[in-house]
């Protein structure tokens, strides 16, 4: 069977063939819709290390450039679980290496 290309012609309610009418307006996406954010993971740990009520179990360092786990048995078993699907130390280590990784590329 040979594929045949057809010419479509779009037509809209109220529009002439004459060409008076200005085109519909073409609809477009919602301002923002596509718009990519952090992800999940990092939205989450920034909110736990940001509240300061935890601040005996994790805080910012001094120059808030990096963050310290000051009670790790706490951190697990109270928080990564308020937070995470889990309450594993080591996979929470885990995947902040990855973004770490991801983020800074893998040393030479």
């Amino acid at each position: 069977m040979m594929n045949q290309l057809y010419s479509v012609k779009e037509e809209f309610p109220g529009s002439s063939s004459g060409g008076d009418e200005p085109p519909p307006l073409t609809p477009q996406p919602m301002e923002g819709l596509h718009d990519i954010g952090p992800p999940p993971f990092l939205t989450k740990t920034y909110e736990m290390v940001d509240d300061s009520t935890i601040d005996h179990v994790v805080s910012w360092n001094r120059g808030g450039q990096s963050f310290v786990v000051w009670d790790p048995r706490a951190f697990s078993t109270t928080l990564l679980s308020r937070f995470f699907k889990h309450n594993n130390f080591s996979i929470f280590v885990r995947q902040l290496n990855t973004y770490y990784w991801t983020i800074c590329g893998f040393p030479n």
